[in-house]
């Protein structure tokens, strides 16, 4: 399986890929939404250090990289570990979207 994150030119791609022939385990399942959930932790990390360095083109570009992600993630078959990891990502990058809205006198 291999998802494209991000289609936009010029933009970096993140691409996830994962394949086997064997039928996917639970433990496959579970490492498969962690890996997603560590790349929205890393695009966080990222968005925080652009926001440091005012590259104010890069952050709205994360905020959409970042939103991919959470959307990759939405579409996942999750246990209750990676619902509950969900509902927890997804609330802090909307809180997390405000405050930069705020910071840039934008309403959001």
């Amino acid at each position: 399986m291999s998802v494209r994150v991000s289609q936009a030119p010029g933009h970096r791609h993140l691409r996830l890929v994962a394949s086997s022939l064997a039928p996917v385990t639970t433990a496959d399942a579970n490492n498969s939404w962690r890996r997603v959930a560590a790349a929205i932790l890393a695009s966080t990390w990222d968005l925080s250090r652009y926001l440091g360095e005012q590259r104010w083109g890069r952050v709205n570009e994360e905020i959409s990289e970042r939103r991919e992600l959470l959307d990759l993630m939405r579409a996942m078959h999750l246990d209750a570990n990676g619902r509950s990891a969900l509902r927890s990502l997804d609330e802090a990058a909307l809180e997390s979207e405000r405050a930069i809205a705020a910071m840039m006198g934008r309403n959001g």
